[in-house]
């Protein structure tokens, strides 16, 4: 990959932004957000994130769940949860208004999910290797099912100091035809959900909306995501892949910047960094203009080729 994948938002797109932001993700590209265009925490909040919650963080990351207004991956010491609380949940309803009017055609129908505060240097951090964010992935998820619908995340780097640097290489239809065949999904597997596996996929969704959303997050499950997770683990697992010095470009997002872009289809790492903001989206995929990039259209055309 030669070119950087970015696009700088211009002052006729924050105005008004069509159909155009949409099909510039679709098309594998990141779109980058100037600092003022995005209303932050205040100065108070952000201090308080970034001096003192690092410190109880007892999972990957911290989360802010919006389907039962809950927080996890943190122990909660005195007042700290109920203000990690506060800063994630408003975070997340000023992201759902920014991110709504920049991509309008989304937002009808997406799903907002975690909002994640990562308070850990990303360079260097002791972790178990298919959660290393250092080491270039597609995003596929141990838990929360997708079911072909699309991961969208939006980034914000909080940091008053320092970049966050990034790694950007190919885009997943690349990787399949590179490497399906050693990530085991080549040929294809059938992404259609078997009965029991519908049942229980709609048993969790009725558990969830009766106020367990917890169980929908852990238990829920898919042949799609099942493939992309194991696209994942090869691509963490392999150093012949990790290691070609030719393999990608960097990209360093400046303090306070915002990005966004398609996990699934863009193999990225956060090779360093410290303090940021990640609210995820699951798109619709019949809200895209580009179906045919997509992940789960390259694995079914690559089914039904076989």
């Amino acid at each position: 990959m030669s070119e950087q994948p970015l696009h700088r938002v211009t002052a006729e797109e924050y105005e008004n932004p069509g159909d155009r932001l949409e099909r510039t993700l679709e098309e594998g590209n990141i779109l980058l957000f100037e600092p003022g265009r995005l209303p932050l925490p205040s100065e108070e909040d952000l201090h308080f994130l970034r001096s003192e919650v690092g410190r109880l963080i007892k999972l990957k990351n911290i989360s802010y769940h919006p389907h039962g207004d809950y927080i996890s991956g943190m122990k909660n010491e005195g007042d700290a949860g109920e203000q990690v609380l506060r800063i994630l949940r408003e975070h997340s309803r000023t992201v759902n208004a920014f991110l709504g009017r920049m991509l309008p055609g989304y937002a009808a129908s997406w799903s907002p999910r975690k909002v994640n505060f990562r308070p850990v240097q990303e360079k260097g951090r002791v972790i178990k290797r298919h959660s290393n964010n250092e080491l270039l992935h597609v995003d596929a998820f141990p838990a929360g099912a997708t079911h072909g619908w699309r991961p969208l995340r939006f980034f914000t780097n909080i940091n008053p100091e320092e970049a966050r640097i990034w790694r950007i290489a190919e885009q997943f239809r690349e990787l399949y035809q590179a490497y399906g065949e050693a990530a085991g999904i080549a040929p294809a597997p059938s992404l259609r959900q078997g009965m029991a596996e519908r049942a229980w996929s709609g048993a969790l969704r009725g558990l969830s909306a009766l106020g367990l959303p917890q169980l929908q997050v852990v238990g829920d499950t898919s042949p799609y995501d099942r493939a992309m997770r194991r696209m994942h683990n090869w691509m963490k697992d392999s150093d012949d892949y990790q290691n070609d010095p030719d393999r990608g470009v960097q990209l360093a997002f400046e303090p306070f910047h915002s990005w966004c872009v398609f996990t699934d289809l863009v193999s990225h790492a956060a090779l360093a960094g410290q303090h940021a903001l990640v609210a995820t989206y699951y798109v619709k995929p019949e809200a895209c203009h580009l179906p045919e990039r997509s992940p789960w259209q390259v694995l079914e055309q690559a089914g039904q080729a076989a």
